[in-house]
């Protein structure tokens, strides 16, 4: 009886002390890479878009604003709900009588604009 509880004890220390070695030796997760910060752009001048954001590297507000422009015109953005602009493709969704919600991308994922236009 005495040899059968010491060899359940050196069993359990065996498994705790292998858990204890599995969670020391587990790779932890690499970190995120740095976002690039959100550019408030403003809005253009007269009817066209406005609320301007752009995000990503090498992203100017000159170029953002100039996507922005160029999206309303292009009348296959708002019925098909998607276009490609100077490269971007872009979403857009109809927030209410007059409103549109665009989010334009470029390849990659790693550059983003995003504005409204509308009344």
């Amino acid at each position: 009886m005495f040899s059968l509880r010491t060899s359940l004890r050196a069993l359990a220390l065996g498994a705790l002390a292998l858990a204890a070695l599995a969670v020391a030796v587990v790779p932890t997760a690499a970190p995120a890479a740095a976002r690039a910060p959100i550019r408030d752009c403003g809005d253009t001048p007269a009817a066209g878009p406005y609320a301007i954001t752009a995000q990503g590297r090498g992203l100017t507000c000159a170029t953002a604003r100039a996507l922005a422009r160029a999206v309303p015109p292009k009348r296959s953005c708002a019925t098909n709900g998607s276009c490609t602009v100077r490269g971007f493709i872009c979403l857009v969704a109809k927030a209410g009588k007059e409103l549109y919600l665009v989010h334009c991308e470029a390849a990659g994922q790693t550059r983003f604009v995003r504005f409204e236009y509308g009344s």
